[in-house]
C-alpha cells in the first residue's frame, strides 16, 4: 500500500481536528446548560438581548440551514426564518434540549462524513461562494462565539452556584502536576 498524498493527510487531520474541537464546544455548552435552572433559559441581561433559549434556537436553525443539504443547495435554506430564531419561542428546557441536540447532530454528522477531497469543493452561503473548508471555518468561529455567550450567561445567572468548566482559579499548578503524573504513567 502506498502513502496517502500529503494534502489528503493534511485534509484528514483538519477534518479530525475540526470534528474534535466542535464536539468539545458542544460539550462545553452542554455542561453550562445542565447547570441552568428553568428560569435562566429565557432571562436576558437587558431588553432585546439574546437569552440562552434564543442562542439555542439560532444555533440549531443555522446548523440545519447550513449543513442539512451541504453542496446540494445554497447554505441558507429557503424554509429558514432566521429572524424568528431571535424571538423567544417560549420553548421549555426539554424542547430547547431537543432543538440543541438536533442541530448538533446535523452539523457533527456532516463533519463526520466529509472526506479530504470535499474540502476544496465549492458551495454558496447566501449566494456567496465558499470552499467547504471556508464554510467549516466560518461555522467553527460562529458556533464557538455563541456557545461562549451561552456559557457567559449561564455563569452570570448562577453566580456563586456556578461550577467551573475549566481549571478553577488558583488550581493551575495542581492541574499541571496531575497532567505530568498522567503523562509519566
Amino acid at each position: 500500500m502506498g502513502h496517502a498524498e500529503p494534502e489528503n493527510e493534511l485534509g484528514l487531520l483538519y477534518l479530525q481536528d475540526a470534528l474534535a474541537r466542535m464536539q468539545g464546544v458542544r460539550e462545553l455548552g452542554e455542561a453550562a446548560l445542565r447547570q441552568l435552572l428553568p428560569e435562566h433559559w429565557h432571562a436576558t441581561l437587558t431588553e432585546g438581548e439574546n437569552s440562552v433559549a434564543i442562542l439555542v434556537q439560532h444555533l440549531s436553525g443555522n446548523m440545519h440551514s447550513r449543513w442539512e443539504h451541504l453542496l446540494e443547495a445554497d447554505g441558507e435554506s429557503g424554509s429558514r426564518d432566521r429572524d424568528a430564531e431571535f424571538k423567544d419561542a417560549g420553548l421549555t428546557p426539554e424542547q430547547l434540549w431537543n432543538c440543541w441536540n438536533a442541530g448538533w447532530e446535523v452539523f457533527l454528522g456532516v463533519l463526520t462524513r466529509l472526506q479530504p477531497a470535499d474540502l476544496t469543493r465549492s458551495l454558496t452561503i447566501r449566494g456567496e461562494m465558499h470552499t467547504v473548508l471556508e464554510a467549516i471555518q466560518r461555522q467553527v468561529a460562529h458556533y464557538s462565539g455563541h456557545v461562549y455567550q451561552l456559557v457567559f450567561l449561564a455563569r452570570h445567572w448562577l453566580g456563586a452556584d456556578w461550577q467551573t468548566l475549566s481549571i478553577a482559579r488558583g488550581q493551575s499548578r495542581e492541574f499541571n502536576r496531575q497532567m505530568e503524573e498522567r503523562r509519566r504513567r
